[in-house]
């Protein structure tokens, strides 16, 4: 699996500020593709990066949960979005009980230092839908500052 994200910006820092409307935290979003797919939503930048365990880590060293925000048809033929996003464990409110009543359901965990693997393992059905749809998997990196990664 590649985590990529998607940018026009050069410099070394990544705005990790809050542009979404059904997540209220500042994230760094990525696209989940299978090995070879291509980067999609060229609407996000042109430039991609890959997301790599050590982001995970410099962010919170330790379990991280998942949950899925929302799904939804694009509006060209064939699209189909699914909107996850990954939380630091024992953030304040964030938790199961506290996503379920935001309407996310949780998916599973993963650790920082295995982050990739395990994600993709989390994924693996959304990454392998058997259809005749092009599947968006995005992903809200959850971010409290600035993101510095290298």
């Amino acid at each position: 699996m590649q985590l990529v994200h998607r940018t026009n910006y050069w410099g070394k820092y990544i705005d990790s500020s809050n542009t979404d409307d059904e997540v209220d935290f500042d994230a760094i979003w990525a696209m989940a593709l299978n090995d070879g797919d291509w980067h999609c939503c060229p609407g996000f930048g042109r430039r991609w990066v890959e997301v790599v365990n050590s982001d995970f880590r410099d962010e919170y060293d330790g379990w991280w949960s998942v949950f899925l925000v929302s799904e939804r048809r694009g509006h060209s033929d064939g699209h189909y979005f699914y909107k996850f996003v990954a939380i630091p464990q024992g953030t304040y409110s964030y938790g199961k009980k506290g996503c379920q009543q935001r309407g996310w359901s949780y998916q599973g965990e993963f650790e920082a230092d295995n982050a990739r693997d395990q994600l993709e393992s989390i994924l693996d059905y959304w990454l392998n839908l058997d259809d005749d749809d092009f599947i968006h998997i995005h992903i809200g990196i959850w971010m409290d500052q600035l993101y510095t990664g290298g």
